[in-house]
């Protein structure tokens, strides 16, 4: 198979559509950058403080929808269910984000809109 058969396979996502910004959507648990409101790394979910922050911006965003990497949370994701029932934010446990699981420090949970949002700065410290 040559490159750019791979490519376009990879593309493909098990659908006839290709899939738009691949990179970009595995790196943000599958949706894209400009959708998301907040962002939490791997190196922060046990943060006490980081965890307040975020209890915090989605009590103040009540749209949008949580998304938790379960492969990289472990047992902090009952942590993460616990406040989007809180604060009635739906939420989806994403089991088979691989690709994510390579970076240096990945995305554990993000709080994601339905529509471009374009916050400058989606990572809390």
């Amino acid at each position: 198979m040559d490159i750019n058969e791979r490519l376009q396979q990879e593309q493909l996502s098990g659908s006839s559509l290709p899939k738009i910004n691949p990179d970009e959507q595995n790196r943000y648990l599958g949706t894209f950058r400009e959708r998301v409101i907040v962002a939490i790394r791997q190196s922060q979910i046990d943060n006490p403080k980081v965890i307040t922050d975020f209890t915090t911006v989605l009590s103040q965003n009540t749209a949008g929808k949580l998304l938790i990497n379960a492969n990289l949370t472990g047992d902090n994701s009952a942590t993460y269910i616990k406040i989007a029932t809180q604060t009635n934010h739906p939420f989806t446990l994403l089991s088979d984000n691989q690709k994510g699981s390579r970076q240096a420090d990945p995305i554990a949970v993000l709080l994601a809109a339905d529509h471009a949002v374009n916050i400058d700065n989606i990572y809390l410290s």
